[in-house]
Formats: structure tokens, C-alpha cells, sequence
């Protein structure tokens, strides 16, 4: 008959039991796994004191990469046949140009080995951003009781995944450029990479037939030697606006090639924008092609001239009334004119009744419109207009003075001439009756 005191001993037998199986199960699927997530290398082992370490490391991601950690695997087994190791004591010694965090173990207490049985430790380890990628060596110190402490050293392969070199940012002053005017670009590399890049070419590509712009004082094309990882470096380019230089946005090249530490190189081109702008020049003026004269009703014509360098466009205008009276519009006060080129001219055309004691008034007139980069302004000008009355517009030689026609004050002559006979000798006719 089995006690309960029995009972408790034996399932605890059986847990213990189940316990070193799981365990045995996660060591084999640890080695079984380990080549799919890591990176193991050549197989070299160093005995001591009939512990052998092999050196075929694996370790996650591969390759380590500078400024950041990486899961390391070492694999240790007793390969004596007469007797167990004791007291078996492992210690990682991280040197430049890795480390372990603190409070991460850097020593392992494997304890007592049997024979040909073997353990698999695993240890966080840092990269030090200033590391020079290639093969590092990292020391790994084992001991048995009785024997004094002996080291191997695990090979690390380290290169960073991705050596990018940005443009942080492209800055000119001025920000926009007139025709004809110096500036600097400046060109702003960051290296996010997590080495150090060197040799580095940096291009504004101003080749392009379309991109009026010219360097001067220097080319377009400039070397830094060395940007460390984290840093920054502005490179600047002193350039000049063509005379001729259509007011627009433009869209420039820019080109880099470096190297990293270990020789690799690349390459890459971006697009950045430079602006041309000038300052629209209007003219507003009155069309005199027809007479405008006082108390009566006229057709007023007001011609726009575009005198700036890039074309205006949207353009709306907009006649004030009178203030004083002098003039009433007949006609929508504002009109649509539209687009309107460099050098070149559109009307805005209003009917006005004018009543006026004045040779000459003035017209408000307001015109909104936007530039080529879609800025918006907004003017008014005071349009002169001459008035006329008729014997003004004969002084001048606007018009004809109106002059009598011989023939025609004779023929009237004749008429009454005749009337007068025909009364005359109605009146006498009746006498003699």
C-alpha cells in the first residue's frame, strides 16, 4: 500500500523528470535553429582543461553591425571519459570595440559537466559605432576545478547593413533669385550611417540646357574627406542667374559618391528646386482712339502693359465710381482681362455717361492678378482721361469744325427765292380780281 508521503515523492520524481527532458528539448532545437536566425563560421575549437569552445560562433543578425548589438551563442562540451568537470566557470571579456551592457552577466556558473555533455550560453553584446568593420576578435575565458582560467578568442564579423549619406536639407541666399543675381547654394550631408563615410563627391549638376544658372568663383562640383557617422557637413556653391532667366521654378540635380571604411563605394542623385522671380511692372494707360467728350455717353478703352520679365496671368480689373460725379459707368464695373505676356498688352474697355466742368478725370482702376510661382497681388492706379467739348475737340484737331456748303446755301437760295415769287404772285392775283 503506497502513503500519501509516497505519492507526492513519486510525482515530484516525475516532474523533475519532465523538467530535464523539456530542457534537453530547447538545447536541441537551440542548435537546430540557430543556423536559420544567425551566422556561424568556420569551426576551430580550443580545449581547456577538457572543455572545448568551439569558435564557430553564431551570433544574430549578421553581419554585427556598428552602433548596435548582436545575440552571440557559444557552445561548450566536456569531452573527457574518465571523469566529470567540476566547478565549471565561463566569462566573457568584451574589449574595444565591443561591451555588455550593465547588469547584463558576463559570467556564466555552468557547474559540473559529464562526459561529451555540452551547454550553449547566449550573451547580448554592444558594436561601438567607432568600430573598423571587418573581423574583430572577442575573448572568452573559461575554468575548471584545478585548472587555472584559459582563454579563446571568437571571431566577429562586423560591416554596417546600409552606408547612407543624405541630403538633410538644400538652402539659397536668396531664396529666390532675380535675373542676373549671385547667390550660394548650400548643400547640407548628414551621415546617418553607422560608420564613417570618406571621400565624398558632391555635385550640383547646372549642366542641364534648361537651368539657367552658371557657377562662379569655383565649379559645381566639391570633395569632403570624411563625414563621421551622426555628423553633418554643409557644402556651399556659389552660382549666378543668367540675365535672360525666365522667372519659374527649376528643378537641379544633385549627385554624390562616397566610400565607406572598408573601400565599398556609392552613389546616388537627388533633385532639389532653385527659384527665379522679379517683381511684376505694370503700366495702365488711356487709349485715346476715339473722342471723349463731356455730357454725353463714351466708349473708354484702358490698355494694361505687362513692362516686367514673366507673364501675369488671372488678371481681373475693377473701375471704381466717381467720387465727385464726374463720370457714371454704364458697364459692369468689372471685367475679366486675363493672361498677359512680358512686353505685351491687354485692354479693359467700360461705357461712361461723363458730366463734368473739368478738361480732364481721373479713373480708379484695380487689377488682381498672380505671377508664374502663383503669388497673388493686388494694385491700383490712377488712369488720366482727357475730356472734350466740341469746340476743345476742334482747337486740338479731334474733330472738323462744321463750315457751310456753297452749293447747298445756294441751292436754299433758289428755294426761297422761288416760295417768295409763288406767295408774291398769289398776292397779287387776287388784287386784280
Amino acid at each position: 500500500m503506497t502513503t500519501n508521503g509516497d505519492g507526492n515523492m513519486e510525482d515530484y520524481k516525475k516532474r523533475l523528470l519532465l523538467l530535464f527532458a523539456l530542457k534537453k528539448v530547447v538545447l536541441v532545437m537551440a542548435l537546430l535553429l540557430a543556423p536559420l536566425f544567425a551566422q556561424n563560421v568556420a569551426a576551430e575549437f580550443s580545449t581547456i582543461n577538457g572543455l572545448t569552445i568551439s569558435n564557430a560562433t553564431f551570433y544574430s543578425p549578421y553581419p554585427a553591425e556598428p552602433g548596435k548589438y548582436f545575440d552571440l551563442y557559444v557552445r561548450i562540451q566536456y569531452t573527457g571519459t574518465v571523469d566529470k568537470a567540476y566547478d565549471v566557470v565561463c566569462t566573457m571579456s568584451p574589449t574595444f570595440p565591443f561591451s555588455i551592457d550593465t547588469g547584463d552577466p558576463i559570467v556564466s556558473n555552468i557547474g559540473t559537466l559529464a562526459p561529451y555533455q555540452e551547454v550553449m550560453l547566449k550573451y547580448r553584446i554592444r558594436v561601438d559605432q567607432n568600430t573598423v568593420q571587418g573581423t574583430n576578435k572577442l575573448n572568452y575565458r573559461c575554468s575548471t576545478r584545478g585548472y587555472a582560467e584559459s582563454m579563446v578568442e571568437l571571431p566577429i564579423y562586423v560591416q554596417a547593413h546600409d552606408a547612407i549619406l543624405e541630403v538633410g536639407s538644400v538652402s539659397s541666399v536668396p531664396y529666390m533669385f532675380k535675373p542676373g543675381q549671385a547667390g550660394t547654394v548650400t548643400v547640407s550631408l548628414d551621415n546617418i550611417a553607422s560608420v564613417s563615410l570618406k571621400d565624398i563627391t558632391v555635385k550640383l549638376d547646372l549642366s542641364g540646357s534648361d537651368i539657367p544658372f552658371a557657377p562662379i568663383n569655383g565649379t559645381t562640383e566639391k570633395r569632403v574627406d570624411m563625414i563621421e557617422t551622426g555628423k553633418s557637413v554643409d557644402v556651399p556653391f556659389s552660382v549666378m542667374a543668367f540675365s535672360d532667366a525666365t522667372p519659374k521654378v527649376y528643378k537641379v540635380p544633385i549627385t554624390l559618391a562616397y566610400f565607406d571604411s572598408l573601400g565599398k563605394n556609392y552613389s546616388k542623385s537627388v533633385l532639389t528646386s532653385l527659384l527665379v522671380k522679379t517683381e511684376p511692372s505694370l503700366m495702365m494707360v488711356h487709349e485715346q482712339t476715339t473722342v471723349v467728350k463731356n455730357g454725353s455717353k463714351n466708349s473708354v478703352t484702358i490698355s494694361i502693359v505687362n513692362r516686367g520679365l514673366s507673364q501675369v496671368k488671372f488678371m481681373t480689373a475693377v473701375l471704381a465710381d466717381s467720387a465727385s460725379g464726374e463720370y457714371q459707368i454704364l458697364t459692369p464695373k468689372q471685367v475679366y482681362v486675363g493672361d498677359i505676356n512680358s512686353d505685351d498688352s491687354e485692354t479693359a474697355e467700360y461705357d461712361l455717361f461723363i458730366s463734368t466742368d473739368n478738361d480732364r478725370i481721373t479713373l480708379p482702376l484695380t487689377v488682381a492678378y498672380e505671377d508664374t510661382l502663383g503669388n497673388s497681388y493686388t494694385e491700383t492706379e490712377n488712369v488720366p482721361v482727357n475730356v472734350f467739348n466740341s469746340q476743345t475737340a476742334v482747337q486740338f484737331g479731334l474733330e472738323k469744325a462744321v463750315t457751310a456748303d456753297p452749293i447747298m446755301m445756294g441751292a436754299a437760295g433758289l428755294v426761297f427765292l422761288y416760295v417768295l415769287y409763288r406767295v408774291f404772285k398769289a398776292v397779287t392775283g387776287k388784287k386784280k380780281q
